[in-house]
């Protein structure tokens, strides 16, 4: 069994009520506003925690992705653009699910045959398994991945 554990921190703050503002602040001093999503009646200019999820499964697939190519050396520091899009539903007792989140990522490489492409989209996929937010959602969210090499 492995003992390796790692953790993380940061606290929130939240005032008034539910159309209010909430502040996260990170370990590391940043910080981020959230709030109702302005599809839901919130204020612009803030994240909510539905595009946080989106944006923790997004970032941890292309940091994931960069990483398992730089292990196998096939093309070097490969720039990755990601698009995601996430869907919900009501469920009949009026909550809401996430059901699907999609990646689009595009993988901008130079000088490569077919075999190496080939692999790049293989690993493509991969990442998103050993993706550790994707990790944390199979079961009850299906993540798709639909990679583009350029």
């Amino acid at each position: 069994m492995n003992d390796e554990k790692h953790g993380f921190h940061l606290t929130g703050d939240w005032t008034e009520n539910s159309d209010g503002d909430g502040t996260l602040t990170f370990d590391w001093g940043g910080t981020l506003d959230y709030g109702v999503p302005i599809s839901s009646g919130g204020k612009a200019g803030r994240s909510n925690p539905e595009e946080m999820l989106i944006a923790a499964v997004a970032s941890c697939y292309s940091i994931t992705l960069a990483l398992l190519v730089e292990k196998r050396r096939l093309i070097p520091a490969p720039r990755i653009e990601i698009e995601a899009d996430g869907a919900m539903i009501r469920n009949p007792d009026r909550t809401l699910k996430f059901t699907a989140i999609t990646l689009k990522p595009k993988i901008y490489a130079s000088d490569f045959d077919a075999a190496t492409q080939e692999k790049i989209v293989e690993l493509a996929h991969k990442a998103e398994e050993y993706c550790v937010i994707s990790n944390a959602l199979r079961g009850n969210v299906e993540i798709t991945v639909s990679p583009e090499i350029i």
